[in-house]
């Protein structure tokens, strides 16, 4: 059986917010549709795709337009093989849209080929539906003002016509699914289990001068694009340089970087050589001020609820003192879920400020366990002293049939550790997240509240009206040792910071490891430019946590190599004078890049003379076979802000 979206799975503060869809002239795009039929029809499987719009001001914007409205395949399905044609336009069922298409595998080398039909399922998540006005659409001189301005970063190969039309050839290289993929595995993909971050790793890269697609074939290839705020929709041609996959829409926050995967295939009975692909260029829907407005004083309601409430309970007794009923047994070193860690339930409405006001003191329980037994009917929001444990976590989990809790607030990250969170509670975080359950961090430090937010698969801690603005940003993450620098080298860096900024362009953000020195400096330097700072603070007694940055997340010392893999969230690295600190995170990042964990971008080591041995080093492993060859075209040593621009935009292929 085929459901609509339970939209209490997703935390709205992880998600970009939707524009008022009732504007005709802004881009639009729906929710991920599913299959709800599959028909075997010769070579192809008749389809019948189901959508539902997110509620009636959408489905009747919709109506209006149905000839209009647009279908965009997922990548996912593109890339390995499966192409889908529409039967007509959209048609209305009840509360929901109805699409008909013919599926088929356009090029029967793919590893699936034999099977592909049977991986299509009822349930399947197939894609989006989208709506481009003409309004919206950039025209030729827009475009290239945006390319100027760094507002968008588009392949060097590009041509623009009169028409606002862009044309690009694609990188000079193709790739094939390994072999070794097992049928699971295509399972995976096709249900959504196993994304695109997955397809990166498996497929296998092949140089490709010319890039030549042979007769009834297809491939896998790629470009360079940085979209920040804007949409683009992938023209798929007439055929005589190929066709592209029905997988046309690149929207701004997952389209970055020179991976960005373009599926083409040929019908015809010649090869195509050098294929060029054309794309029209939308602005999305802005970021308007009603909505940060909008959640600043959510924030700011939940943050006055939950300073009250923690007063409350610093200074009043709990309301139950009878023991504490843990559903499971459990002890683990002499503690338990029972341990002491004040907590209340309470409803985060207009009601709760009502609550505060009245004579609400003393309220709530000495433990989670028996504020949950107490729950009022109507409560959503768990505001607990402490992040619930491994033992409070698995009670929490068995209750949570009984409690309609859509967020937790806590105030300290451990009763052990204090500011820092253990890598076990990082993975609860995670299954907060998957459960639709939000996470706020109630800093008593800067006195504030931060909802945990992902980027890239990983979670900070940030303020809820800068959650989107921080998942459309462009991290840098710089390294170096919190010991202070010589003026020769704050001068550069300071420079470079500069020249990064300008070059990426508006929505830009530096990431460090929270300390003083180079940390510091780059800190403070992106911060005078209007940019974000992010912290992965780490539990060191020579390396106290300088507070204050806009996102951030904490990681006790036993977390070392464990935090590293938030610095994945970074899209650049740049490494400064450091010690062996930095040493470590050098040879983590550059192991990422030689496994594909990081795509093939530019890695910048800032003063050459410093990083000269390892400069040595990494020729000598390249020359004794002990690193590929290929990662000297993304590595370079250098003291010249300028050569740092000027390798970024040879490296990635961008105007």
């Amino acid at each position: 059986m085929i459901l609509p979206p339970n939209r209490g799975l997703v935390s709205p503060a992880n998600l970009p917010k939707l524009a008022n869809p009732m504007n005709e002239n802004q881009f639009w795009h729906s929710t991920d549709g599913q299959i709800l039929t599959v028909k075997s029809k010769g070579d192809k499987a008749a389809l019948t795709l189901v959508f539902w719009p997110r509620n009636p001001a959408e489905m009747d914007f919709v109506k209006g337009r149905l000839a209009e409205i647009h279908f965009t395949e997922r990548s996912s399905l593109a890339r390995i093989g499966i192409e889908m044609h529409l039967q007509g336009a959209p048609v209305v069922d009840g509360n929901r849209l109805l699409l008909t298409a013919d599926a088929f595998i356009y090029d029967s080398n793919f590893p699936n080929a034999a099977y592909w039909k049977k991986l299509l399922r009822p349930g399947t998540p197939v894609g989006r539906l989208f709506y481009a006005p003409a309004a919206a659409k950039l025209s030729t001189a827009e475009i290239w003002a945006a390319i100027q301005n760094n507002d968008l970063k588009l392949p060097n190969t590009i041509s623009i016509d009169s028409r606002g039309r862009v044309f690009l050839t694609p990188h000079q290289v193709s790739y094939t699914l390994s072999p070794k993929l097992q049928r699971l595995n295509f399972e995976h993909i096709v249900s959504g289990n196993a994304g695109r971050s997955f397809l990166d790793k498996v497929q296998v890269r092949h140089d490709a001068s010319p890039l030549t697609i042979p007769p009834r074939s297809g491939i896998l290839t790629s470009c360079s694009m940085y979209l920040k705020e804007h949409f683009v929709v992938l023209n798929q041609g007439e055929g005589n340089f190929g066709l592209h996959t029905s997988a046309v829409l690149l929207d701004p926050i997952k389209t970055f970087g020179t991976n960005v995967m373009l599926e083409i295939y040929n019908t015809g009975d010649q090869p195509v050589v050098n294929p060029m692909v054309s794309v029209d260029i939308f602005r999305a829907p802005p970021f308007s001020d009603p909505e940060v407005k909008t959640l600043t004083k959510k924030r700011q309601r939940l943050l006055s609820a939950a300073t009250s409430l923690f007063k409350c309970l610093d200074e009043n007794p709990p309301m139950d003192t009878a023991p504490a009923k843990p559903k499971t047994q459990i002890t683990v070193r002499g503690q338990s879920a029972t341990m002491e860690n004040r907590a209340v339930l309470v409803r985060a409405n207009d009601d709760l400020k009502k609550f505060l006001e009245g004579d609400a003191c003393p309220v709530g329980s000495r433990t989670m366990i028996q504020a949950l037994d107490n729950a009022p009917a109507d409560a959503d929001t768990l505001i607990i002293d402490y992040f619930p444990d491994l033992l409070e976590h698995i009670e929490l989990i068995t209750r949570i049939g009984d409690v309609k809790l859509k967020r937790l607030i806590f105030r300290q990250a451990s009763r052990t550790h204090g500011y820092f969170l253990s890598s076990n509670a990082h993975a609860r975080l995670d299954t907060f997240h998957a459960i639709g359950i939000s996470v706020y961090w109630y800093d008593v430090v800067t006195k504030d509240l931060y909802v945990h937010t992902y980027k890239k698969g990983h979670g900070f801690f940030v303020r809820e009206e800068m959650a989107r603005k921080f998942q459309e940003t462009t991290i840098l993450a710089f390294y170096g040792s919190a010991v202070g620098i010589e003026a020769a080298d704050t001068e550069r860096i300071t420079r470079l910071v500069e020249q990064l900024t300008g070059f990426i362009g508006p929505n830009v953000g530096v990431l460090t490891g929270g300390g003083g020195g180079v940390m510091r400096l780059a800190t403070d330097q992106a911060r005078s430019k209007g940019a974000l700072t992010g912290a992965c603070f780490l539990e060191l007694e020579a390396q106290p946590p300088e507070l204050g940055v806009d996102f951030f997340n904490t990681f006790q010392e036993s977390s070392r190599h464990f935090r590293q893999k938030w610095f994945e969230a970074a899209d650049f690295c740049i490494f400064n004078v450091g010690g062996v600190g930095t040493l470590e995170e050098i040879g983590i990042e550059m192991c990422n890049l030689k496994l594909g964990i990081r795509p093939r971008v530019p890695y910048v080591f800032f003063n050459a003379k410093f990083w000269g041995d390892l400069r040595r080093q990494v020729k000598t492993m390249i020359g004794t076979k002990r690193a590929p060859a290929w990662m000297t075209d993304y590595l370079l040593f250098t003291d010249d802000p300028d050569e740092v621009v000027r390798f970024y935009r040879k490296t990635l292929q961008v105007l």
